[in-house]
């Protein structure tokens, strides 16, 4: 990345053009010197506020069919006022959902009378006007023995385990300690009536609408104008002013675009300064890092998990979408689950009508991992009988079976797996500084790293120790201790090397151990998919009741399991990678997204 500093002429005209012109550039990350606060700006914000929710309640029309009454010419006449337009969508989604709130409010009016009965509202008035006050109660078995000395009320229904009282009061200040009833606002007949008219606005509304969404391309393209209006705004009170005559930003962009840059900066006469960044401005560097096309697909997962890497950080792409699809395998590891996976995602893809999109292809490489690795564990929705098919059988791989597999060997497959992630991590800071001598730190972190492992698998597994472990662990401390520090102090680093090692190969040791937790998982899933086909047919399915639970069970059960296996993943397969393997390579994801200030010609 290059810094720059960018001058323009303190006029609101040529700011605007210019910034306009380096907005289609597209290249330049602005890092701001202050919030953008302008009165324009909040009143642009809220017009893209509205398009964008006026273009929403459009969505829900636009594939209804409207009634021929809707007036065309009154249409027709928004076709050229933008203004109107989304004023007039505002206001009839306003409009609906009062009336819908209303209609809510009658149709608990016109219940009030199915529970009460026919009552006419005027013989209550009526009544109280002679003196007569009527007052409706509910109470249970316990207020009902309290007041049984009452001798003026009379219970004439049940409702929710509750009695329906009737209470004549002799004045009108004379109640009874218990949950009242309101009297309804309107009468059966008039809320009847209410609702009809309701229904029928309602509708007026809804075709309105409907007849409006032919017009939602106007919105879109007014939105699109606002939305570069916004972005230009808010670049453009960010600078920072020089002597009120000059303003300028202060920004980044790749190296490859700074010949740009300039081109179009002497075709305007802008000022520019163009430099490297300094050690001091690191954390304020936006990361940009280019990979390979494979491994974009990694980039839902990190930035639903916010993971950056910052600027003089590795980039970890590759390893991340390598060893994310081969922990989705194992975390999940069935493959009928796999191919549900995958199917599920096939329809969704079909109804976006197939369009290119990395979410659906890293979604069809974990579908396919889970399956792969269901097929070489002969696992097939947690049943064994399935994985008995001869065809089936001959694909799986005896020692990693779910059903009668080695464990031992599993387990320690999972902990070689481990050591060789954070090896990675240490390998690939060897050749960051293959300049320099903390290459070798790094190199002699790799061997205590597998120095670990062969004690993982006597203190965990109880295998015999290796005769090279020791060795490992005494070549790895010494690279360490020797190279891991650079400076003029040789024994001052050497010491600070020693002395923070202890903690260090703890935290390798319980990092190593972490992948454990993939063969756990992955036998829990196992686990609890037999347990409800256990549940389900177990016994058998000798009846029609029978076989229609035995599908509800497995339905409901199954697709539990699969959310649950899916909430795994997410936890465990994201954290050996942010976790366990970014530690080892020194990466803390505390960078800055790239987000160049970018304008459509």
């Amino acid at each position: 990345m290059k810094k720059l500093l960018l001058f323009l002429p303190n006029s609101e005209k040529d700011i605007k053009a210019n910034l306009a012109i380096l907005g289609e550039l597209g290249m330049v990350h602005i890092a701001p010197f202050q919030l953008p606060k302008d009165g324009s700006i909040d009143k642009v914000d809220s017009r893209v506020k509205q398009l964008k929710k006026a273009i929403q309640i459009l969505d829900q029309y636009k594939s209804k069919e409207s009634d021929p009454i809707v007036n065309t010419d009154r249409i027709d006449k928004l076709t050229k006022d933008e203004n109107s337009l989304l004023e007039k969508i505002l206001s009839t989604e306003k409009e609906y959902q009062n009336l819908l709130q209303e209609k809510e409010r009658l149709n608990e009016n016109l219940d009030w009378f199915k529970d009460w009965g026919t009552i006419a509202l005027d013989d209550f008035k009526l009544l109280q006007q002679k003196g007569v006050f009527i007052r409706l109660y509910l109470a249970n078995d316990k207020d009902l023995k309290a007041i049984s000395e009452q001798d003026q009320f009379s219970i004439v229904g049940k409702l929710n385990e509750l009695h329906q009282i009737v209470f004549v009061a002799e004045n009108e200040d004379q109640k009874l300690n218990l949950t009242e009833v309101k009297l309804p606002e309107y009468g059966k007949n008039e809320v009847v009536d209410l609702i009809n008219q309701n229904e029928a606005i309602l509708k007026q509304c809804q075709n309105l609408l409907t007849a409006l969404s032919l017009l939602q391309g106007i919105l879109v393209k007014a939105l699109a104008l606002e939305s570069k209006s916004l972005d230009l705004k808010k670049v453009e009170f960010s600078g920072q002013k020089l002597d009120e005559q000059i303003v300028y930003w202060k920004g980044y962009m790749p190296e490859e675009s700074v010949e740009n840059l300039i081109r179009l900066a002497e075709e305007n006469s802008w000022g520019y300064v163009i430099q490297d960044p300094n050690e001091d401005e690191t954390d304020e560097v936006p990361t940009l890092f280019k990979t390979a096309k494979w491994a974009e697909k990694i980039k839902p997962v990190m930035n639903f998990m916010g993971l950056v890497p910052g600027y003089k950080e590795l980039d970890v792409s590759k390893i991340f979408m390598i060893f994310f699809t081969f922990f989705t395998g194992i975390l999940v590891g069935d493959a009928g689950y796999g191919l549900v996976f995958l199917l599920i995602t096939f329809l969704v893809h079909r109804k976006k009508k197939f369009a290119s999109s990395i979410e659906f292809q890293l979604m069809y490489t974990l579908s396919a991992a889970i399956m792969i690795w269901g097929i070489l564990t002969g696992t097939y929705f947690g049943s064994e009988a399935i994985a008995e098919i001869s065809i089936l059988n001959q694909l799986r791989i005896e020692k990693l079976a779910s059903f009668g597999g080695d464990s031992i060997f599993i387990q320690k497959l999972m902990f070689v797996i481990g050591a060789l992630h954070l090896s990675i991590g240490h390998l690939q800071m060897a050749w960051k500084y293959n300049n320099s001598i903390k290459a070798l730190g790094q190199l002699g972190w790799v061997a205590i790293v597998w120095g670990l492992y062969g004690v993982v698998n006597n203190l965990v597994l109880g295998l015999e120790s290796q005769p090279i472990t020791p060795y490992l662990f005494a070549l790895g401390i010494s690279m360490v201790a020797l190279f891991s520090h650079t400076g003029s102090n040789f024994f001052k680093g050497m010491l600070s090397s020693l002395g923070n090692l202890p903690l260090s190969i703890i935290n390798g040791f319980s990092d190593i151990i972490s992948y454990i937790r993939l063969y756990a998982v992955g036998l829990s899933t196992v686990l609890m998919a037999t347990s409800f086909n256990n549940m389900a047919i177990g016994d058998g399915v000798t009846t029609v009741v029978s076989g229609i639970s035995a599908v509800i069970v497995l339905i409901l059960g199954h697709g539990l399991n699969m959310v649950l296996a899916g909430m795994a993943v997410l936890v465990h397969g994201v954290r050996l990678n942010m976790l366990e393997y970014a530690g080892h390579a020194s990466v803390e994801f505390s960078g800055r997204e790239y987000k160049p200030f970018k304008l459509k010609k």
